[in-house]
């Protein structure tokens, strides 16, 4: 798969059937979204793609940063194992925020991006202030003789998929559900940075990871966790909060990981959660706090 960073001026050099949209979270519905592309550029013997913005449109339609369920880098590592062909990465700025749904479509994907398809959700908006809509699409994509697929709203067990339930799912900790959602385990991509080591001297060491991204943070408490290290998927019983019992100072991510003791500061990691365990406590004494991770730890390790 290749990965292309592009402008609003740029002109592709080979044809695709594209998807259009955020992707956030790449859950279950966005996948049949993407297995649709993948049938449609076979049929129309062309490249697959996806145009996907750089930062999410509410950073700057909102003018507040949205917490994300997934890192480009992870939607780009389900695009490739999917079988998606091209993506187009774009900064969503002012030139492409204002273009009307006519310059978008047929100067910029058209003309520029050489689309000979495109794929989109059913409440899929584009264009200056959100102005293009499906019947908009619909007409452009006839006048210009375009190949047109509208994926249909998807459920799971009568629920609708949204990312935005899905962010309040992990909100709550309830992981298993959001997981099912997902279609695969939330995952935290960062770089272990140094802590206090505490953990290390009392024979519980952690690995502290700072995230790539200001994801959607998970509901306070210990987790069932993997942690990938190079490659090689490692258990681990991760702490997610601001650790009351010693700290309290800010949002921490700690993952003691089974059977490890390798030196990993400054390695990109990922973090995958696979189920939530118990509420973040404040214990009495250090001592106590340590006492309920090796339980927290056996528990893990016999999961």
């Amino acid at each position: 798969m290749k990965v292309i960073k592009i402008d609003k001026n740029f002109i592709a050099d080979e044809n695709s059937v594209i998807a259009l949209g955020n992707f956030d979270g790449v859950h279950i519905g966005h996948k049949e979204l993407l297995k649709e592309i993948i049938k449609k550029s076979q049929e129309l013997n062309t490249k697959s793609s996806v145009l996907i913005f750089k930062e999410h449109t509410k950073n700057l339609l909102k003018k507040k940063e949205q917490y994300l369920l997934t890192s480009n880098e992870e939607k780009y590592r389900i695009f490739s194992e999917m079988g998606i062909d091209i993506v187009y990465e774009i900064t969503f700025d002012e030139n492409i925020m204002t273009m009307t749904p006519e310059i978008f479509v047929e100067q910029f994907l058209i003309h520029n991006l050489k689309v000979k398809g495109i794929v989109v959700g059913f409440d899929y908006k584009f264009g200056y202030k959100a102005s293009g809509n499906i019947e908009i699409l619909k007409k452009l994509s006839l006048d210009n003789n375009i190949s047109l697929s509208i994926i249909e709203p998807v459920s799971q067990d009568g629920e609708l998929l949204s990312s935005s339930n899905i962010r309040n799912l992990i909100k709550s900790g309830d992981v298993d559900r959001a997981n099912k959602l997902l279609g695969h385990f939330y995952t935290i991509d960062g770089v272990i940075i140094h802590g206090k080591k505490l953990g290390g001297k009392m024979g519980y060491p952690t690995a502290n990871i700072d995230p790539d991204v200001k994801y959607v943070i998970p509901h306070y408490g210990v987790y069932d966790t993997d942690i990938i290290i190079d490659g090689k998927v490692y258990k681990a019983a991760t702490n997610i909060g601001k650790n009351p019992t010693i700290e309290n100072d800010g949002l921490r991510v700690e993952a003691h990981i089974l059977d490890f003791n390798g030196d990993i500061y400054g390695k990109k990691v990922s973090l995958r959660l696979r189920k939530f365990l118990r509420e973040e406590l404040k214990f009495d004494s250090v001592d106590e706090l340590f006492k309920q991770i090796a339980d927290d730890v056996e528990c893990i390790r016999n999961r």
